[in-house]
């Protein structure tokens, strides 16, 4: 988990069978918040009239590294998993301990979601229909390719819930978010964002989401 799932009482909520949870870190990785989410549109989270409407992705960059969370699934296929999490591909990829550098043997190997190459793959993998019942009926045109310059930003919402979920895990998942997450331009870091929008972290989800998105 690099985002929400970041908190175990998060994870939990998705994954109640989970075990052996854990912070690791992924080197070689930076988050970004690149694309929308659609099932911001389906829980009425999205401010009208705004592009504030984007999930997170990690993205590879080198020299970087993002704390994660480790978990152990199961009972839950891989089919499952992708279809939780549509708008990616999961690929295997080593974590390390958090003190450790990438020249390290790492601590063991995990699923990640990652961006499909391209909105085709996207139609290929699950149908046109699907792609227009959750984006197009929004009027969302493209899941991945948004530009730097796009202006695409974090929902507020998911934005709060994904820092309350790290801050609940210390200090180190906490900076990690911070300061390793950025907006789509890749400049803005979160932490320089919520400076300039401390209203963000004030952000309530409906009622009926507080649960979903308190971290």
């Amino acid at each position: 988990g690099f985002g929400s799932l970041l908190s175990e009482t998060s994870a939990r909520g998705t994954f109640p069978d989970l075990t052996g949870f854990r912070l690791a870190r992924v080197h070689g990785f930076r988050r970004v918040f690149r694309h929308p989410g659609s099932i911001f549109f389906v829980r009425g989270i999205v401010p009208e009239g705004t592009q504030e409407m984007s999930s997170l992705s990690p993205e590879q960059c080198e020299g970087s590294s993002i704390v994660v969370s480790v978990m152990e699934l199961p009972g839950t296929d891989c089919g499952e998993l992708e279809r939780r999490e549509e708008e990616f591909r999961l690929v295997q990829v080593p974590y390390h301990a958090l003190d450790a550098d990438s020249t390290a043997a790492p601590a063991g190997r995990g699923l990640m979601c990652m961006p499909l190459e391209k909105d085709e793959d996207y139609v290929a993998k699950w149908g046109r229909e699907q792609l227009e019942k959750n984006y197009g009926s929004y009027g969302i045109t493209n899941i991945w390719g948004w530009a730097p310059d796009s202006g695409i930003l974090p929902c507020p919402v998911y934005l709060r819930h994904c820092v309350l979920a790290a801050q609940k895990v210390g200090e180190a998942a906490y900076a990690s978010f911070l300061d390793d997450t950025y907006l789509a331009d890749r400049r803005t870091t979160i932490r320089e964002y919520l400076k300039a929008r401390p209203d963000i972290m004030e952000t309530q989800p409906p009622e009926h989401l507080v649960g979903r998105y308190s971290g």
